[in-house]
């Protein structure tokens, strides 16, 4: 049977041949305190083990992935009529795998991670706008370190569900699943 991240990883390819705005967009749906909680993420990579993105360590996702780091990604393609679900556990990418990502973003992007305070009250948005004034001649001609406060994580998937939209609303549904290791799946009703 193909690996069901693989499986992931092709549809992610025919994504991008649509020259969709953000193919690689995805919900990641944390849970803490029994409170769960959503947002939109961009997928920086597939791995064969899972799915990576970065993100201000201090946010409200990255203090929920500290508390529960058990986690799940949606995915949906309109123009494909594909919804990808990934449920597993997330974990914290080494310091230096998120350096060297770090280095590859535009200088702006990285000061931008450098000043946020992602999450935190925010007086007024032209308080944020000074500070990215006073950062960018701060770091006119030296390079941006990453922020202790930045990094990047990976969900290691347990569980991939794949829905095809049918006609008819007679959709296609297949999970997935890790069993001893091994991904079986099965289908599953609309």
């Amino acid at each position: 049977m193909k690996n069901p991240i693989e499986i992931v990883r092709e549809y992610f390819k025919l994504a991008e041949k649509l020259n969709l705005k953000y193919p690689n967009a995805a919900v990641l749906c944390t849970c803490r305190n029994n409170e769960p909680d959503g947002r939109f993420i961009l997928i920086k990579e597939i791995r064969d083990n899972g799915f990576v993105f970065y993100t201000n360590y201090n946010s409200k996702k990255g203090k929920d992935l500290e508390v529960n780091p058990k986690a799940c990604i949606v995915i949906y393609w309109e123009g494909l009529g594909i919804q990808i679900r990934i449920r597993g556990i997330v974990e914290k990418l080494s310091e230096e795998e998120s350096i060297n990502y770090f280095k590859t973003r535009p200088k702006l992007a990285q000061i931008s991670a450098y000043i946020s305070k992602q999450s935190e009250e925010l007086e007024s948005y032209e308080e944020l706008l000074k500070l990215f004034d006073e950062y960018k001649k701060i770091f006119e001609n030296k390079e941006v370190e990453k922020p202790k406060h930045w990094g990047g994580y990976i969900l290691i998937p347990k569980e991939i569900e794949i829905w095809k939209e049918g006609e008819y609303r007679l959709h296609q549904r297949t999970l997935y699943y890790l069993s001893n290791g091994e991904w079986k799946w099965k289908n599953l009703y609309p």
